[in-house]
Order: structure tokens, then sequence, then C-alpha cells
């Protein structure tokens, strides 16, 4: 099966997620459009990638600003296909924020921020919204020599309370600190992995562990002290972080914390803790990964009674050229709430978090989700998680369709391209390109006519 069709199949199953079947054949529709499309991505070019430019493109708008239909629900079908990679290994995600400028007064969900590009010696500012995306990160390697896949399961914006002006009373300016603490990053963050736990008991994996990979900007207590059932977070902690051992039990001492404290950068020098080693799977081969371990260990001002697990991992040798000098990354040092799962399983979970980076560069550079000059408030929310359920589904119709490896399907690249395993998001567009425009045959069904010469004549539009 090719992957056009592997593509529709997927969705096919977006019709229990809208309340008419064709309001579900549009969406399936415009997210084809989507991925067909030259250029930015913006609506009206969507409505000229499905040939449909000449006709009342009024319900193409109405769709993200009109219609009711769920934004967490949309993503479904990209986690229920996803479940069966990990096997009877617990479910492990990612979970990080990034930002997408997007400029207007009428959007009222954009804000001035700090820009993450700038430099450490000059802080710019950028506006634009801020968004939280969990992916699954498909273990692949277990069954071919490929890396990680990491695929969207969840993408919302942060709601972040617009800041009073200059004239504001102190009565406002305390409302909005108030406002500001309850909705700030993390705590959206727990409802957002709540959720994901429940939609994933909803698809019948109640009995599966849920893996929660984290950076530096998560590990505080609102995510250490969360209710989460049945879930583990993996965060990457600072070295500095003031931790201890439990007090030893005396009569009549009410004591929880221990009096000798200790960093996890003095864990790391302390030559009385010996170092272990692992494999996990990296840069397309197997990989040493060396680290320590301290279990039972309490973070007073983070966790509190709560029992964490600290991993410190050895910086790791690297050279730019084979005669060149030997140079060393910075060591990681991480903290889990749970003492049982194997070292390996952690590990490897940590180094496929950055999967989730590579989705943030495909979602802006390829798929174009924040590229829609759309000015509705409820437009604005949902075109770019619509952009990105779109990418999700390419990814898992590719998996389905050849497997994780990059097969002779594929469009031959270019010589000055290095061989690559595993296809890249650009690969998988220019297949689906070449497949839409020899078999039309296939999205007849969605209310879609492609001609790409007649396209590029109207890329201006």
């Amino acid at each position: 099966m090719e992957l056009l069709e592997r593509f529709l199949a997927i969705t096919d199953e977006l019709t229990g997620v809208f309340r008419q079947k064709r309001t579900a054949r549009r969406a399936a529709s415009l997210m084809l459009a989507g991925l067909l499309c030259l250029g930015r991505r913006w609506i009206t070019r969507l409505i000229c990638t499905r040939g449909r430019d000449h006709r009342d493109w009024s319900a193409d708008y109405k769709l993200f600003s009109r219609s009711p239909w769920d934004l967490k629900r949309l993503f479904l079908p990209a986690l229920r296909r996803a479940l069966p990679y990990f096997g009877d290994g617990p479910l492990v995600v990612a979970m990080d924020e990034f930002r997408a400028r997007r400029g207007g007064r009428r959007v009222k969900r954009s804000r001035w921020t700090r820009d993450p590009l700038s430099p450490p010696f000059h802080v710019n500012f950028m506006k634009g919204i801020r968004f939280l995306q969990i992916a699954a990160l498909l273990p692949l390697h277990r069954t071919h020599q490929v890396g990680c896949r990491s695929v969207p399961v969840s993408v919302v914006p942060l709601d972040l309370p617009q800041r009073p002006g200059r004239r504001a009373s102190p009565e406002q300016m305390a409302a909005w600190e108030q406002e500001c603490r309850q909705k700030n990053m993390c705590r959206q963050a727990v409802r957002e992995l709540q959720q994901t736990r429940a939609t994933c008991d909803e698809l019948g994996a109640a009995d599966k562990l849920l893996l929660a990979t984290v950076d530096g900007g998560f590990c505080n207590r609102t995510l250490f002290r969360a209710d989460l059932p049945r879930t583990v977070i993996l965060a990457r902690a600072r070295k500095d972080a003031v931790l201890c051992r439990p007090a030893r039990k005396k009569p009549g001492s009410a004591r929880v914390y221990g009096k000798r404290k200790f960093t996890p950068e003095k864990v790391r020098t302390n030559t009385a803790i010996p170092w272990q080693e692992t494999t996990i799977f990296y840069g397309g081969q197997w990989r040493s990964v060396r680290y320590k371990e301290v279990r039972n260990v309490l973070w007073q001002g983070g966790a509190g009674r709560r029992p964490l697990r600290l991993i410190v991992v050895a910086p790791t040798p690297y050279q730019l050229s084979p005669t060149g000098p030997r140079y060393y990354r910075q060591p990681a040092y991480l903290l889990v709430n749970e003492n049982d799962l194997p070292s390996q399983t952690l590990l490897q979970a940590y180094f496929d978090r950055w999967q989730i980076e590579v989705n943030h560069r495909d979602e802006k550079q390829l798929i174009g989700i924040v590229d829609a000059q759309v000015w509705n408030d409820r437009s604005v929310d949902r075109v770019p998680a619509f952009m990105a359920a779109s990418y999700a589904f390419l990814l898992l119709a590719a998996l389905e369709a050849y497997g994780p490896e990059r097969t002779h399907h594929y469009i031959e690249p270019p010589l000055w391209q290095r061989r690559r395993r595993r296809p890249s998001c650009l690969d998988l567009l220019n297949l689906l390109r070449q497949q839409a425009t020899q078999r039309p045959d296939l999205y007849g069904k969605v209310d879609f006519h492609f001609e790409p010469i007649r396209l590029t004549t109207k890329l201006a539009a």
C-alpha cells in the first residue's frame, strides 16, 4: 500500500471527531492540501491546492472558526496507532514547549516573550504564541537499525494572562499575578499529562506505565508533586540542586530529611560511587554510556517527601575530525520519581527526547503550523494543532507503508547528501507529491483535485 493511500486511511478515522461526515471529508482534504502545498501554508493556498479557488471558500474557514470539534481528540488516530510500537515496555512520551512568531494586535493569544535564539549576552524579544507539545517516542531501534521516531500526539497553545497596562491599579496587578500562578506553563503541562493518561486508558493501555521525559524547565515542584497516576517523570535537573537522604528513624523524632545535603555535581565527583555502563541506541548505532545512580533521594524544595532517583550521565568525548583533539560534552543530571524501572530504559528515553526538537523544526520549516494568517480566536488555536496532526499522520503512514528504514520507494537523494537510514520529513513530502500526481484516483473521495503545473502558477494567491 502506498504512502498516499495509507495517509488517507488514517484520515478516515476522523469521522468520529467531527459531527458530520462532510466536515470530516473537508478536514481530510485540508490536511492533504497542507502537505502538498508549496510555499507558505496560508488557507488561501490550501484552497488553491485542492482546486477549489473558483468556488465558495467560506466553509474552509468555518471549519476552524465555527465547526464544533474537540482539539484534543484530533490526535486520537495518531495515538491509537502509536501504542502498538511500545510492546510490553512503558509508553514513552516527550513534552516540551516551543514558540512561534505571530504578530498582529487582533491575535489575543500572541504575547511578547523572550526569544530563545537570542545570544546569552543580549536578550531579545519576539511576539508570538507559546505551544505545549507531547510526542510519542516510538522505539524503532528495537527491530531496525534506525533511531527513535517522534510522533506528535498533542499540541495546545499556552494560555498566558495579558499583563495590565502601566496605569493599572494595585488590585489589578495582584489579580494578574494570581492568574499567572494559576496558569503557568507547568500547571498546564500537568493537565495535559493527565489528559494524555486518560486518553491512553480510553484506548486500552490502562495497564501500561506512562514515562514522560522533560527538560529542565519542567523540573520543579509543580510536576513532581502533582497527582499523576501511573505516570513517571524523567526530568533534567540542575547540577546544584540540593538533595539529601531520608533521615534515620529514631524514637521520638519526626525528622524526615537527613541533615547531610549534597548536589548532583558532588555525586559526579565522588569517587566512592562507582561508574556503571550500559548501551543505548543513538546517532544510528549502539553506544556505550557511563552513568552513576543514587536511589531513594529526597528533594526538599522540589518533590518533598516523595523519593526520587538520581542518574548522573558522564560527559561523552567526541572528535570533529579523525586526527583532531577530543572534546567533551557537558554531563547530564536526571531526576526520576520511580526507583524500579531499569536504568537502560530511562537513559534510552532521555536520549530519545531530542527527537521532539526535530518535530519542532519540521513543523515550523516544512509544515508551516503558524503560516496561516487567521484572526478568529478559535482558528488561532486550532490551525497549528490541525497542521501538526497532519504531520503526525504522515509519519505514521510512512511507517505503515514502507517501515522505519529508507527503502527504494523514496525518491533518490542528490549526490551531495549522505545516504540516510531513515527518511526525513522532506523525503515523505516529496514522495507524497509524486504519488498525488501519479494516482489521482486515490483522493477522489475527499473532494480533491490536484494539478501541480496549475498550482505552481498560482503561488501568489
